[in-house]
């Protein structure tokens, strides 16, 4: 990635501005960039550091769009996880999510596999998008009751087995963003986390830029470009709200906060486990669904539901958001016996609704997205706005705003599938045997399969950056692989500028039980590169130690 120089952004007037640095966002700059428009993409935060980050991390295949009878979402979900699939094998896997079956017709073994049979011909086509056999999902399948209870101690449910279907998770979804902004970067994007964009200029009825201001100096800055996207999610509309039109059409009449806990590890296999709470579906297994998912050594479980009025509180992981999801796992696992103990961290996320009437006790998560042309809906012109709603189909708002900006601008060509910059392999299985082959001796198993989820086809730069200096092979973490060069990698190659873009967004290692104690060798390599002042680098660990401790308040009730 680019070293931060921000004068760029003043020194030349853009086709294209994007606000907001995730899944949507980063998509934008990528398919901009493509086009052969000026680009430049600015976040107020870190990248992916909201919504995007705040998911499951998983790219959804849309199956559960059959118990609400959105049978295109389905299919829409099933390619758009084969786009991603196709474009960085490395940065998810296939896991096996296990839906147990019962006797009662509704959940039995029969039924759900008649909606199986169903979810296999929405997906068909979704193997020649992907593109190589090794990264087929294997066959959705059925198991005995005894099967089930070795795999996940259900003997105290009256089930009949489960089914098996698979679906992708990403070691972390901020590595997606990252690599797909790496991509576009590579082809001429201009890309800025910590820029904020704080009104527009131009006349009343026309935009010709963005009145940014740079987070990290206070410094003002000016935007000038054809056109702006405001692609900010849950956001939007507090910059939309800052039209000098009376007439902005805000799009989002609600809010919802999404909550995840990591736990000590429950299973090796993913299992969706039905809740007391109600769902929108037309056909009701029972309520709505919490996944415990494995991931990285625990247990990642989510999602609790909550909704808010505004997106400008406080978001952060709450005691009762904590006890939704652990109340949730115990009832449809007993066995699991899960308590606050086993909790290791969690995070929250917003998502928008926009739906027209909001169901306080309903989960409303629809998939749905809106592009807005702001020139036909209230007559400014030079702006759109493109608001998403899961992280799997980032990429296909981005290709349908991209209809819109080619009418705006001129531009002509297809938007067709795209491989990342970090996928420059032919064959990712091949590739992995290569590297074990050529580094096993020095690096270990663990850590070239860690490494290479992480990066990729950089997987040899990288481990250029680390062969003269022994102390960067240094674990961070105890419990877990990440060593001390991916901080000098996230600052030379990915833009971390804080302890937390470190800690949350490149290694995730803030979520996995980090010590505080641990922090301090990051903190010194990271005051070393980026040259802090001792008062910045005390600072920088203060702050990251405040949220640890907030977090682990929110779970264990301790005092932070």
């Amino acid at each position: 990635m680019q070293q931060r120089d921000i004068s760029k952004l003043t020194q030349t007037e853009f086709d294209v501005v994007i606000i907001g640095g995730g899944i949507s966002g980063a998509w934008l700059s990528l398919h901009c960039v493509q086009q052969g428009y000026k680009t430049a993409l600015i976040e107020r935060a870190d990248f992916a550091s909201s919504t995007s980050s705040a998911s499951s991390k998983l790219l959804h295949g849309g199956i559960r769009y059959l118990q609400q009878f959105q049978f295109d979402k389905v299919r829409e979900s099933a390619l758009e996880r084969a786009q991603y699939m196709y474009a960085a094998p490395h940065l998810s896997k296939a896991v096996p999510f296990v839906v147990p079956t019962y006797p009662d017709f509704k959940r039995s073994k029969f039924f759900l596999n008649c909606g199986m049979i169903a979810y296999r011909l929405l997906c068909l086509g979704e193997n020649r998008l992907i593109g190589s056999r090794q990264e087929n999902l294997p066959s959705i399948h059925s198991i005995k009751a005894d099967a089930l209870n070795t795999l996940c101690d259900l003997s105290q449910e009256k089930h009949t087995g489960a089914v098996v279907f698979y679906e992708r998770h990403m070691l972390d979804s901020e590595r997606m963003v990252l690599s797909i902004l790496q991509s576009a970067q590579e082809l001429g994007a201009q890309t800025f986390n910590y820029v904020s964009a704080e009104g527009f200029t131009g006349e009343d009825d026309e935009i010709t830029g963005i009145a940014a201001k740079d987070q990290l100096t206070g410094n003002k800055l000016t935007i000038a470009s054809k056109l702006v996207i405001n692609a900010a999610g849950p956001f939007i509309d507090n910059l939309n709200s800052k039209l000098k039109s009376a007439r902005h059409a805000p799009s989002i009449n609600g809010f919802a906060v999404g909550s995840h806990i990591v736990t000590r590890q429950l299973c090796d296999h993913a299992i969706a486990l039905t809740t007391k709470h109600q769902s929108n579906a037309k056909v009701d297994r029972g309520g709505r669904h919490v996944f415990v998912i494995p991931w990285r050594g625990h247990s990642l479980i989510g999602t609790s539901y909550d909704e808010i009025d505004s997106p400008n509180g406080d978001i952060s992981i709450q005691a009762d958001h904590v006890e939704q999801l652990l109340e949730a796992v115990n009832d449809g696992w007993p066995s699991a016996k899960l308590t606050r103990s086993d909790i290791v961290s969690g995070y929250s996320g917003l998502y928008p609704l926009h739906t027209e009437n909001i169901k306080n006790t309903v989960y409303q998560g629809s998939g749905e997205y809106q592009i807005i042309d702001h020139q036909q809906a209230n007559g400014v012109s030079g702006m759109i706005t493109a608001l998403g709603a899961k992280f799997t189909t980032g990429r296909k708002i981005s290709a349908l705003t991209m209809t819109l900006i080619n009418r705006r601008l001129g531009g002509s060509k297809k938007i067709s599938k795209t491989r990342l910059c970090s996928a420059d392999y032919e064959n990712f299985t091949a590739y992995r045997q290569n590297k074990l082959n050529e580094y096993q001796d020095q690096l270990g198993t663990e850590l070239i399969d860690h490494l290479l989820m992480l990066y990729g086809s950089q997987f040899d730069q990288f481990v250029e950056t680390i062969k003269s200096e022994p102390a960067l092979r240094q674990k961070i973490c105890s419990s877990q692989p990440d060593i001390l060069g991916q901080v000098t990698w996230a600052i030379t190659h990915e833009q971390a500028l804080t302890l937390d873009d470190v800690l949350y967004g490149r290694t995730s290692l803030g979520l996995l039980g980090i010590h505080a104690d641990e922090l301090l060798p990051i903190a010194d390599t990271m005051a070393e590169l980026l040259r802090w002042s001792e008062q910045e680098r005390k600072q920088q660990l203060e702050r990251s130690v405040k949220r640890l401790l907030s977090t682990d308040k929110a779970i264990h009730g301790q005092q932070a």
